[in-house]
């Protein structure tokens, strides 16, 4: 099981990111693969503004098209985002991890996750084993 994170989405879709190639890679191999991939709601979310924000309608469009049928959308509820609010609440001032960082830790804990497609620095020194 392998949880993607919304800058490996972007890096994806948006052909100017740095990351773009590897990401477009690993994503293939992920697919080639067969990895049962997940990512929580808050990151759909997250992603979507971020694509719309940078690349339009279109670029959204086509996330919804072709990525989230292959991916398992977790849907918050209440008592994991209380528990992401009092998470991102414990790392005060800035450049802490985001509410939809915490998020995606509240999931990656319950679903046990050990491999994170990402390339946001926030999930360095977790454990994780991190593609990308």
């Amino acid at each position: 099981m392998v949880y993607v994170d919304a800058s490996a989405f972007i890096a994806i879709i948006s052909a100017s990111d740095k990351n773009h190639e590897a990401a477009v890679t690993a994503w293939r191999d992920l697919g080639r693969k067969k990895e049962h991939l997940v990512m929580s709601n808050y990151v759909m979310i997250e992603t979507i503004a971020l694509l719309h924000a940078r690349l339009g309608t279109p670029a959204v469009q086509r996330f919804l098209t072709d990525t989230t049928p292959v991916i398992e959308v977790v849907w918050a509820d209440v008592s994991s985002h209380v528990a992401a609010v009092t998470a991102m609440l414990a790392h005060p001032g800035k450049g802490g991890p985001s509410l939809v960082d915490c998020m995606s830790f509240e999931v990656i804990r319950e679903r046990r996750i050990a491999d994170v497609f990402t390339y946001d620095r926030h999930f360095d020194g977790h454990g994780l084993t991190i593609i990308g």
